[in-house]
């Protein structure tokens, strides 16, 4: 029996790693368990395992595997490797450092050590440390263009942009295919205003498969040629990508589709449909859900698809593209808002109505979330100014915050406790609707009342928690008329942030009053 298992072993971890190379982790990961049950001190198995679940974007039990591994091995360098990755996706960053600068201890000369150390430094925020470290794994391997693509987004989050896009650019000669850096590059060319070059870059997303894995493209297979953005007969499908925060931004464009290509379909997170269905009466709205994948294939239902993310490319291309820019192009329920304004007015007096301000101060975001929220009592200099009525829109639940808050400070801050703001979204339209002007953290609230055409100012992190759209150095938005943008100097740091916002609150609640 022995030696019947001892010949399986190297089959089943060939079949493992044929799988791996094919793009087939689930069979892979059949077999590698397949495998443990028999064996479970096999270290090339927990190895490989923990690779795999990675790429399933598993990594709480690829972070597991890691560890059996190195219960048996203390020092792989593999298994150190693979343990620093699970960390570094878990938001666990120190010790994710930790474990590449073993795995460098244990393999100095191998460059993706260098580079795995340089990447979670770039994450820390620790810029230079981390160009020194993939100068590193470029002197080890010229050519190493992963190590290049990072050292232009390290290069990007110290301002220099010259420098980042030298990086993207020399990655892209040494290989032109090199999906990540075409995106990277993308971003950086749309966040200075390069909207030709930026979209055409842009469409790499939808080939790089770290974009795959975090759903930026197939929610929907292709199952119509893609649109060339030309006028046509037949109907066209329009497929979601990335978050709800990202689909309200690119619905921006959707005006323009409407006029062009009446009777498109639009796929999109189905939270926001009711509210997309009101706002563009010429497209039909459905869910991914209920598109039926090989009906409309056998009967070519649609002469062809796009993403949504990709409209840019068809409509927002340069200046006089951005002139036709809608202010407030999504229309929340309008009985709806009105009982909602009765509400949030019935117990002021007449006389010295206060301004009704929605407010939302984190964000979900499993990258970037942290550093793009703050904590309520943060914004206390906001909250103390006289003759304004806070309402809570933040998503999730904040009844702890406001307890604590509200415990020590006499402060007009409410929560509408029958809106749920993170599942009905046409409801958090009416209620944003109803405020007279919303302060948030760049969230979905932020994409929602800026689309609605409210007035919103817009907290913003330094780089790289900064989302392309943002733009930099400037205050104000190309894609949202109505929003006011305020940015961090230092990361981490509020504090200028919250004072000019209570400031320019304060401006705006004078007015109001007047």
């Amino acid at each position: 029996m022995g030696a019947v298992l001892s010949q399986r072993q190297p089959a089943l971890l060939n079949s493992a790693q044929v799988h791996i190379a094919s793009g087939q982790p689930e069979a892979a990961l059949a077999d590698l368990d397949h495998l443990l049950a028999r064996a479970p001190k096999d270290v090339k198995a927990w190895i490989q395992k923990s690779l795999v679940l990675i790429l399933m974007t598993r990594y709480r039990e690829a972070l597991e595997a890691a560890n059996r591994a190195l219960k048996l091995v203390p020092h792989n360098p593999n298994a150190h490797s693979y343990r620093g990755s699970a960390l570094l996706q878990l938001g666990q960053l120190e010790e994710a450092l930790a474990a590449y600068e073993r795995v460098i201890a244990l393999a100095p000369h191998v460059a993706v050590a260098h580079y795995n150390r340089g990447n979670a430094l770039r994450r820390l925020g620790r810029w230079v440390d981390s160009l020194d470290s993939l100068e590193q794994a470029l002197k080890i391997q010229p050519d190493y263009t992963d190590a290049l693509t990072v050292s232009g987004l390290a290069w990007q989050a110290l301002g220099e942009k010259a420098q980042a896009l030298a990086c993207f650019d020399q990655a892209l000669r040494i290989n032109p295919d090199a999906a990540d850096a075409h995106y990277n590059r993308a971003l950086l060319l749309l966040a200075n205003g390069h909207l030709a070059e930026g979209w055409r870059e842009y469409a790499w997303r939808l080939r790089w498969n770290v974009t795959v894995r975090r759903g930026q493209s197939r929610a929907i297979r292709q199952i119509a040629p893609e649109w060339d953005g030309s006028d046509m007969n037949g109907c066209l499908l329009v497929v979601p990508e990335q978050g709800l925060g990202d689909q309200i931004f690119y619905a921006g464009m959707l005006g323009d589709l409407e006029r062009q290509m009446p009777g498109s379909t639009v796929c999109l997170e189905p939270r926001l449909i009711p509210l997309m269905a009101r706002s563009f009466k010429q497209l039909h709205f459905l869910s991914p859900a209920q598109i039926d994948e090989k009906t409309c294939i056998a009967e070519r239902h649609f002469a062809a698809q796009t993403h949504i993310g990709s409209l840019g490319q068809f409509f927002r291309r340069d200046a006089s593209d951005m002139a036709r820019v809608q202010h407030g192009y999504l229309r929340a329920d309008g009985q709806q808002i009105a009982t909602l304004k009765e509400r949030l007015y019935k117990t002021q007096p007449a006389k010295h109505k206060k301004l009704v301000c929605g407010l939302s101060w984190r964000s979900k975001n499993d990258e970037f979330g942290h550093d793009k929220s703050l904590r309520l009592s943060t914004l206390l200099p906001m909250l103390s100014l006289l003759g304004i009525r806070f309402v809570d829109l933040q998503y999730g639940d904040t009844s702890v915050e406001r307890a604590e808050l509200l415990a020590t400070q006499p402060l007009d801050l409410q929560k509408l406790e029958d809106i749920d703001n993170f599942n009905d979204i046409d409801a958090l339209a009416a209620l944003i609707s109803a405020c007279d002007i919303v302060v948030t953290v760049s969230n979905t609230t932020a994409h929602l009342a800026a689309a609605l055409g409210k007035p919103v100012i817009v907290m913003l992190p330094a780089s790289p928690s900064l989302f392309w759209y943002w733009h930099i150095d400037r205050n104000d938005s190309p894609w949202y008329p109505s929003a006011v943008l305020l940015r961090q100097t230092q990361p981490g740091d509020w504090q200028d942030v919250i004072a000019t916002g209570t400031q320019a609150l304060s401006e705006f609640a004078s007015a109001f009053s007047s």
